[in-house]
């Protein structure tokens, strides 16, 4: 695995913070993320300070939440001090979708004027005020229904964002997913992952694995009711992963399926330089067996489950 730094111009997004799980269409506020304003005169060194901040909007009752948080975007601010990252007369083709935690929004071809910073804020921007609606986990942004050929990766993720100076620069790992396919064995899906301040690359690379995949037909390895209690690497080279009482309650029904379900998370784990083999608790014990597969020593990866 293959670790990089990206950096731009202007201010990058880090992290913000968790999701709230609003409901929908029931007057709740909701926070509205918009470009924060450029310095007056010419710029000549990079802008320091938060390149998105956000206002309080809130929907009428019964409205659609996703359709109307997307209309409170491309209508502007009604705040003082901040600025709209959107074209002019870009609007929305379609209302927006949600299958599976992924929220689609399709944009008119306008927003396909935007390249670099300018979109890179513009859609974090929209990821970060739909990642509040419950159930969305991550925001695909679609031109005239066609991805930005040339973005980086299509989706957005709340958590692939900090509020950092353009001192630090941020550090993304170039990884692979072990991914379940619905026809049996493991696939690669490759992803660029940033990994945020204050975060390691195991926390970052398993909770990306826990995710929505981008590719269709691959599925998580586990239930996103099964949470991360922590984890930690010692010397010898062992991850030790703590997952709640959820990670047993909902393992697979044959030894098989368990088998892709721990070799999912082991393979994907082991390609970091400093992890040669996971070990596996639940709420802080050791466990013999996880749906007939032995589990109490640590598991090295392997290769031979993946499915080309």
């Amino acid at each position: 695995m293959r670790a990089r730094i990206l950096s731009m111009l202007c201010v990058l997004l880090l992290l913000l913070g968790s999701c709230s799980a609003d409901k929908a269409g029931d007057g709740s506020a909701y926070q509205v993320y918009f470009a924060a304003p450029l310095p007056d005169g010419e710029i000549t060194d990079p802008i320091q300070g938060p390149a998105v901040l956000w206002e309080t909007r809130r929907l009428p009752q019964g409205a659609d939440v996703l359709h109307g948080l997307v209309e409170c975007l491309l209508s502007g601010p009604v705040s003082a001090g901040l600025r709209s990252p959107f074209p002019d007369g870009v609007y929305q083709v379609s209302a927006p979708t949600l299958t599976d935690g992924v929220c689609e929004v399709d944009l008119s071809e306008h927003y396909g004027g935007l390249s670099g910073a300018d979109l890179t804020v513009a859609d974090y921007c929209i990821a970060l005020t739909l990642c509040q609606v419950e159930g969305v986990e991550a925001v695909s942004i679609l031109v005239e229904g066609v991805p930005i050929s040339y973005r980086d990766h299509q989706l957005l993720r709340e958590s692939d964002a900090v509020l950092s100076s353009a001192e630090d620069e941020p550090v993304y790992l170039s990884a692979d997913l072990y991914l379940l396919r619905k026809d049996g064995g493991l696939a690669v899906e490759h992803r660029e992952l940033l990994v945020p301040s204050g975060s390691t690359p195991e926390e970052v690379l398993l909770r990306a694995l826990l995710s929505a995949p981008e590719t269709q037909d691959l599925t998580p390895p586990l239930s996103d009711q099964v949470r991360i209690i922590d984890l930690w690497v010692n010397d010898s080279g062992t991850c030790y992963v703590n997952f709640d009482a959820a990670f047993l309650d909902s393992r697979p029904p044959s030894a098989s399926q368990a088998r892709l379900t721990l070799y999912a998370i082991v393979n994907t784990l082991c390609q970091l330089p400093n992890v040669d083999a996971v070990f596996l608790l639940v709420e802080g014990e050791s466990i013999s067996d996880y749906g007939g597969v032995a589990t109490d020593v640590p598991l090295e990866p392997n290769p031979d489950l993946v499915v080309s």
